[in-house]
Order: C-alpha cells, then sequence, then structure tokens
C-alpha cells in the first residue's frame, strides 16, 4: 500500500467522522421548538417561571 493510498484512505475515515459525529444537535432541537412549538416545552417554561417567582417572592419576605 502506497503512503498515498494510506493518507486517502485517513482522510476518508476522518470525513466519515465528521459527518456521523459533527451534526449539531441543539440547533436541531431548537428548529424543532420554533416549528412544532411542543405543548410539554411550553409547560417547561411556564413551570420554571413559576419557580423562579415563587423564589423571588421566598427571598423578598425572608428573615434577614
Amino acid at each position: 500500500m502506497t503512503m498515498r493510498n494510506r493518507i486517502l484512505i485517513g482522510l476518508g475515515i476522518l470525513l466519515v467522522d465528521l459527518i456521523i459525529f459533527f451534526v449539531p444537535l441543539t440547533a436541531f432541537f431548537l428548529i424543532y421548538i420554533v416549528i412544532y412549538n411542543p405543548p410539554w416545552f411550553k409547560k417547561f417554561l411556564h413551570d420554571l417561571d413559576n419557580n423562579q417567582t415563587t423564589m423571588e417572592k421566598g427571598d423578598r419576605s425572608g428573615s434577614g
């Protein structure tokens, strides 16, 4: 096997690795959220906001 073939095989393996594992999962997830607007995500945001509001009220009325 010549050095040229070894380099080409190495580059091929590298390209396959980049194609398979360089998938921007967070970008796909955000696109899904924006396009479909799933109810579970709305509930997550609503619950997150309620928890933050509850914590802020607790901080204001806490002993100190």
